[in-house]
């Protein structure tokens, strides 16, 4: 049965309920997707599903490859270590320029927001609900900084670091240590002291990698045995 879409927004509701599925691994990595079986899947002519992979494959979510097809991006070792190791510079780079420029009161009202919501749902034991706020937590240092392009490549670095997340249940198991992490860098920011949440942000960012590069290698071991 094809799923209710609203036909004024085809393109991007398509677009965003198959970057949920593949976020959230419903579509797993290296899944095929077909232009029929998304055709099927939403009942909708083949034009607003290629106009939502061209955004998923803008996104570096899914690839095409020529005689292939489209199929949603599968991630080694190295692209773990390079999606982590750059998603902190940019993120260093958007903090700076967001200072130099005066937007510091902005950046941290919001950063405020986030905190307070993912608190709330962790009084609650709401952590879907906390995962899903988190992953706002970096990208609120990307709007306001005013450069386009380094917006637009640290919030596709963010979608990525989002499915290694999801991918390897990282929030899940350690989402005291991330929301502690996210207080840390706030409240640095909120004191002006943008070396010590620098310095937070790293040890953050690398743990998180070290920890998915450990599942990526025990996953990896486990299929060899089997």
């Amino acid at each position: 049965m094809a799923e209710g879409i609203n036909k004024q927004t085809l393109p991007e509701q398509i677009y965003r309920v198959l970057r949920e599925d593949i976020l959230y691994q419903r579509i797993p990595c290296g899944s095929k997707l077909t232009l029929q079986s998304l055709r099927d899947r939403f009942g909708v002519s083949h034009t607003p599903i290629r106009e939502a992979l061209t955004r998923l494959i803008e996104d570096h979510l899914v690839s095409y490859y020529s005689n292939v097809g489209v199929s949603v991006i599968s991630l080694d070792d190295r692209d773990i270590k390079e999606i982590f190791e750059l998603s902190y510079e940019l993120d260093c780079i958007a903090i700076k320029r967001i200072f130099a420029e005066g937007q510091e009161e902005t950046l941290v009202a919001e950063l405020a927001e986030n905190i307070k919501i993912c608190h709330e749902h962790l009084e609650n034991r709401r952590i879907d609900e906390w995962s899903t706020a988190s992953d706002g937590f970096h990208e609120a240092f990307y709007p306001m900084d005013g450069n386009s392009r380094l917006n637009g490549e640290g919030v596709k670095l963010r979608t990525q670091i989002m499915l290694i997340y999801h991918l390897y249940k990282l929030e899940q198991v350690n989402y005291l240590r991330i929301q502690g992490y996210h207080d840390i860098i706030y409240q640095a920011l909120r004191d002006g002291d943008t070396e010590a949440a620098l310095s937070a942000l790293k040890l953050h960012l690398m743990e998180d990698m070290e920890g998915a590069l450990l599942s990526y290698s025990n996953e990896t071991n486990n299929k060899a045995r089997n």
